[in-house]
């Protein structure tokens, strides 16, 4: 089957109606509108990114704009559109209210006419990926008959870069994504795993929210950063690329585009794409990544980055993958206590403290710090 590599992208300014819901819809028509997916009597399910509670305007989130405009597009078009995601932590309906409301999906869902997913129901799927073979995913998911991928621009200190494909990784249910984590704490693996993931869920559409991303520590301890475009794609991995172009960050230096264009999944290139909205270079502007820089994160000399096989490549990589380290202004709470994968950390006398024969350096533990007190740094620090 030939793979779709077409990607529209649409220019978004400011997140007000007056421009969010027309670039999306804007992006929608150019495959055709949300009525050619054929959703008129189905189960849509939006699957935000709603790593946590933040508000808006930190842009960790999807942002609620986005969110609605999408609703209304697959509710004009006869839908029954459902919002939803799993939070990183407990999964339970007291802590999905608060997540709703903090990141605005509350009033996305009244406004739009959508619904928001209580259900915490899962049940377990096999598949036949090449890495994992079988996941726990939510009922919501598994029960709609379109799921679309409506994911935000930011960097990420596991898989480099997360977008439309690391964002289907909240159909897996609360605390199952930290033991997923643990089963499969060689990052080269995990990130393998999450293609396999998304080869599962299938989104029938996928949208980038790159109105204002996220630079530096992302996915939650980095600085807003404004890209003022909104993209959209069938294929989740073309789209992934695109965006990974529109921040200049490195595709080769994202694993799950690397698995993707080993897999014929998507091109290596971001060239082979076909642009069929606006032209990306209008868009162009670097991101930081979640540690260093561009060279320092993926340069290892000519020899290294042509000669040297994949496997040990990926290797030296992740021997340099930094270490999570404790800040001065930790303030005690425990999260990164509660959703450390391995039990690796615990509080004493207020603080925090991570013992580090046991970190995988997944990097839950800094994606999750309300207080931004967890710092990526190579080199493995004392205990």
């Amino acid at each position: 089957m030939t793979m779709d590599n077409r990607v529209f992208l649409a220019g978004c300014g400011e997140y007000t109606e007056e421009q969010v819901f027309p670039a999306v819809h804007r992006v929608l028509e150019g495959f055709g509108g949300a009525e050619a997916f054929g959703v008129a009597g189905k189960k849509v399910l939006i699957k935000a990114n709603l790593l946590s509670a933040h508000k808006p305007e930190e842009a960790v989130t999807t942002h609620p704009l986005v969110i609605e405009a999408l609703c209304r597009e697959f509710i004009a078009a006869g839908a029954d559109v459902t919002i939803a995601d799993s939070p990183g932590g407990p999964f339970n309906e007291t802590l999905l209210r608060r997540c709703y409301r903090t990141t605005g999906m509350e009033e996305a869902a009244r406004k739009s006419g959508a619904k928001l997913n209580f259900d915490t129901s899962h049940r377990k799927v096999e598949c036949g990926g090449e890495y994992c073979r079988s996941f726990e995913l939510l009922d919501a998911v598994l029960d709609a008959d379109l799921v679309v991928s409506a994911a935000k621009l930011k960097t990420h200190g596991l898989a480099y870069y997360t977008g439309a494909v690391k964002n289907l990784y909240g159909c897996i249910p609360g605390l199952d994504k930290a033991a997923m984590h643990a089963a499969y704490s060689d990052k080269r693996v995990f990130n393998r795993v999450l293609v396999d993931l998304c080869e599962l869920v299938k989104p029938g559409f996928s949208l980038v929210d790159g109105v204002i991303g996220m630079e530096g520590p992302g996915p939650s301890g980095g600085t807003p950063k404004f890209a003022g475009v909104i993209g959209g794609a069938v294929n989740p991995y073309a789209l992934d690329l695109a965006m990974c172009g529109v921040a200049m960050l490195p595709a080769s230096l994202v694993p799950v585009l690397g698995e993707a264009a080993a897999r014929g999944l998507a091109p290596a290139d971001e060239r082979e794409l076909e642009y069929i909205g606006e032209a990306p270079d209008a868009y162009r502007t670097e991101f930081k990544p979640a540690t260093g820089s561009h060279r320092s994160r993926g340069s290892m000399g000519f020899f290294a980055s042509f000669v040297l096989p994949r496997g040990l490549r990926e290797a030296i990589r992740d021997r340099r993958s930094p270490y999570p380290v404790i800040r001065q202004n930790c303030v005690g709470c425990g999260r990164c206590a509660e959703i450390c994968p391995r039990g690796a950390i615990a509080v004493t006398d207020g603080r925090a403290k991570v013992r580090y024969d046991e970190c995988i350096r997944c990097y839950c533990c800094h994606e999750m710090c309300p207080a931004r007190a967890i710092e990526l740094k190579r080199g493995r620090p004392h205990d």
